[in-house]
């Protein structure tokens, strides 16, 4: 008997070292999924203006960005200092400036499985990752050159560390927390709530370790000795707050609570989060917390303080210093998956069935993430797009506006075109004179609205401008993130602008049809981007009068018409227009007048070849239009056709 059981004592040692490589075997997994994913799509899509604004703080001399990145409305200065030194490194590239985060993300996976293992199971440590690398919050900023990823990576280092030094002791586990603590506070200013956390934290290791306890207040003390200036200029910024983004107010207990669990873990914002959809994580949540106390595991408590004191701490703070986003408290987040996947496991202790629940948590949560990556709505702003539509359709002295004069950093980020740019600058609420200005220098004016709103709520840069021209295209990328609208402030030319095609097509009011260009003549009839779910054609017609006006109002029209003359497509009705503000009667006859149109494709339009018709239409009256002078064989008398468009299946 007794040699059974020394046979099978030194069989369970001997599985152990092959229980820790498959363990190790498969951190290494889930630490290249998660590098995988994040990497693979880093640049689907364009920076967004924060991120463009971190290389513009770094741009300069050493000097000159310390300078910069220690004002009090640039919170995080450890990231811009590293990011910094990254660029001179890595370069500015999408994929470069973004890699630094990847970096941080990835490795934050296998500290939290240390960290969870530490104080749970490996089960636990497993599902805890598992949930880190489903998440759509993660990859999101994972993936986005700020400092949320650096955040949450320093905050579970400093709380695994923390754990080891209590644990173990020695002179350099303390030494490399309080360093650790450093690149908390540094890396983002509420990084402050998690180290309050973590005193309460050392209470609860150090209870029944008081030398230890001992080491960590001398720790704690000559932290602050050191960090004496951030502490003022923290307190300084509560007292003296003054909210920069007026947009911004108090957010309830609830609604903080609500806010967080939905961004975590689908990246859904309340109110747009429904509590049926936080019933799982949030369950899961409470139930780690709770089985952590019945079953007596006092350091597990850690994480419990982790995930809630430093949202605890924030919203009495939240009445003086209403800056609530769910980013801000990103420190929280490993502790809240290490909860949801510890409830998971301690409920299939109870029945196994339920260990299922953050398989399915994760499954819901890469649907989330699936989403991010096709659904336009829930992406960042393409600036991407506006540049390249500027450059495809801008003339050659043309102005784009950005409407702050800030944003236009993101914007020339990626414009490679020849238009001058200009951040508006003065008064948003009156801002005729500075259009009148433009238009007696410039021939078309592209309007960028980001961010207006928030800046100079009930502005009138949009209404003023269509008030004073013509509108020529509206492009609404990401549901109007951005707003691109495009007015044409030059009517007339002397003679076809190059890049247009010439034609001749007269019609029996005295008007002739001398010249198109068109921005596409091969597309699919669906886009989701801009103007969902519709493609569009813009085309611009160029037209001179040859006999003075009958004084017959007609409207053109621009269609899109099959073999048969079925329209798949016209032109958009935007007035007041061109025909508005310049009537074709007043139309000299020696003159070449440009006009825009904007033609929206039905999105069933089955793929094959179509051509573009122009007709006018008699006071706006489909059935009764002008005559062509001479009409084609076969077509109707009063319709001209031209370029031949090819609809392709939908991409």
């Amino acid at each position: 008997m007794q040699g059974a059981r020394t046979s099978l004592t030194d069989t369970a040692r001997a599985l152990v070292p092959c229980r820790g490589r498959w363990v190790r075997l498969a951190v290494l997994l889930v630490v290249f999924a998660a590098f995988a994913v994040q990497v693979t799509t880093l640049t689907r899509q364009s920076m967004w203006l924060d991120e463009v604004m971190a290389l513009y703080f770094t741009r300069g001399s050493l000097i000159e960005t310390l300078q910069r990145i220690v004002q009090p409305d640039d919170n995080g200065p450890l990231f811009y200092l590293l990011l910094f030194v990254w660029r001179r490194v890595a370069g500015v590239s999408d994929f470069a400036v973004r890699y630094m985060s990847v970096l941080f993300a990835v490795l934050t996976v296998p500290l939290l499985f240390r960290w969870v293992r530490r104080l749970l199971t490996d089960r636990s440590a497993f599902a805890a990752v598992w949930l880190f690398v489903c998440s759509p919050f993660v990859l999101w900023y994972a993936q986005e050159a700020k400092m949320y990823a650096l955040h949450m990576m320093v905050s579970v280092a400093s709380s695994l560390v923390l754990l080891e030094a209590f644990r173990k002791g020695s002179w350099w586990r303390w030494g490399l927390y309080v360093v650790l603590v450093s690149t908390v506070l540094y890396s983002h200013l509420f990084g402050a709530f998690l180290v309050a956390s973590q005193g309460l934290m050392a209470l609860l290791l150090g209870w029944r370790r008081p030398r230890r306890l001992l080491a960590y207040i001398a720790s704690m003390l000559l932290l602050g000795v050191a960090h004496l200036p951030l502490l003022s200029f923290a307190w300084r910024m509560v007292r003296h707050y003054r909210p920069r983004d007026i947009w911004r107010g108090f957010v309830p207990l609830h609604t903080i609570i609500r806010d967080a669990i939905g961004q975590y873990f689908f990246r859904v914002p309340a109110p747009g989060v429904s509590w049926t959809v936080l019933l799982l994580p949030t369950g899961l949540i409470l139930a780690g917390a709770l089985l952590l106390y019945l079953r007596r595991r006092t350091d597990g408590g850690v994480l419990v303080l982790h995930a809630m004191v430093p949202v605890l701490i924030f919203y009495p703070v939240s009445f003086s210093v209403p800056v609530y986003t769910a980013k801000y408290l990103a420190a929280v987040v490993p502790a809240l998956f290490a909860l949801a996947a510890w409830g998971a496991e301690a409920l299939a202790r109870l029945w196994r069935p339920l260990g299922l629940l953050v398989l399915v948590l994760g499954m819901l949560m890469l649907n989330a993430v699936a989403r991010d990556m096709t659904d336009p709505a829930m992406q960042r702003g393409d600036w991407r797009y506006v540049a390249d539509y500027v450059e495809t359709h801008e003339g050659g002295d043309d102005i784009v506006v950005i409407s702050a004069y800030y944003v236009r950093q993101a914007f020339e980020r990626y414009y490679t075109g020849t238009s001058d740019i200009l951040g508006f600058g003065e008064n948003p609420y009156d801002p005729l004179p500075f259009y009148a200005r433009q238009a007696e220098e410039y021939d078309h004016l592209w309007l960028v609205l980001n961010q207006d709103q928030d800046m100079a709520p009930g502005h009138q840069l949009r209404e003023a401008a269509a008030l004073a021209f013509p509108v020529m295209t509206e492009q609404y990328p990401n549901v109007g993130q951005i707003v691109l609208v495009g007015y044409q402030m030059r009517f007339e030319y002397p003679a076809l602008p190059a890049p247009a095609q010439p034609l001749e097509a007269c019609f029996d009011n005295g008007l002739c049809l001398v010249g198109y260009w068109l921005d596409a003549t091969s597309l699919p009839a669906t886009e989701q981007l801009s103007h969902p779910p519709s493609n569009w054609i813009h085309a611009v017609l160029y037209w001179r009068r040859v006999a003075p006006g009958d004084g017959v109002p007609f409207r053109p029209l621009v269609r899109l018409v099959d073999a048969d003359f079925g329209v798949w497509g016209g032109n958009m009705d935007r007035r007041p227009d061109l025909f508005d503000h310049y009537p074709p009667d007043d139309w000299p006859l020696d003159g070449v007048i440009e006009t825009h149109f904007d033609l929206n494709l039905n999105p069933i339009t089955p793929p094959g070849l179509y051509r573009l018709e122009v007709s006018l239409a008699i006071e706006g009256d489909e059935g009764r239009r002008v005559a062509l002078v001479d009409g084609a064989p076969g077509i109707p008398a009063d319709r001209f056709l031209f370029e031949q468009i090819q609809i392709e299946p939908a991409r």
